[in-house]
């Protein structure tokens, strides 16, 4: 009988630990990082444009790596410029363009990682439209060696989630 209580309480404390560990670990964030779209652009060829990389928020960010995908045969990177809290002494980019692919990497060097509750731009892209009424998705890629990252001062990889862009001559939903 007093075992019998004994089980019950211990049963009871454990799922009670349980539920709090899901409400207090349901307030964990993820970082989402999106693209914008750009739908209705309808642009002859040669058009530029840019598209800027907003992360709704960031937490403890030493560094971060984009991995974007775009259709090559409708536009190409002319350029990027890293957003105002990325640049200065103490940080450092690296770029690769490759054929449809373009990854840029951030690190702050023996500086202080980067907290903010605010939308903050990463980096701002410009383009040119390779095709008359060009058009293309803008894909942050999540999975590979070559992924999209936030990472903190002791490069663990951050939560994150995407939204990824659009550039189009066709109206997208809602508009």
């Amino acid at each position: 009988m007093l075992a019998s209580k004994r089980s019950k309480l211990a049963a009871g404390g454990i799922i009670a630990l349980v539920v709090l560990a899901v409400v207090l670990g349901g307030h964990a964030t993820s970082t989402n990082l999106s693209l914008p779209d750009l739908s209705g652009s309808c642009s002859a060829k040669g058009t530029t444009f840019t598209t800027d990389v907003i992360a709704d928020s960031l937490t403890s960010t030493q560094a971060w790596q984009l991995n974007i995908t775009f259709t090559s045969s409708q536009v190409t990177p002319m350029s990027y410029t890293m957003g105002s809290l990325f640049t200065g002494t103490g940080t450092t980019t690296g770029a690769h363009n490759v054929t449809g692919s373009y990854v840029l990497g951030f690190t702050e060097i023996g500086s202080n990682p980067v907290t903010t509750t605010a939308s903050t731009t990463l980096v701002t892209f410009t383009w040119k439209t390779l095709v008359y009424h060009a058009s293309t998705l803008f894909h942050l890629v999540t999975s590979g060696s070559q992924r999209t990252a936030l990472l903190d001062q002791s490069l663990n990889v951050q939560s994150i989630t995407t939204t990824d862009g659009v550039y189009t001559c066709n109206l997208g939903p809602g508009r």
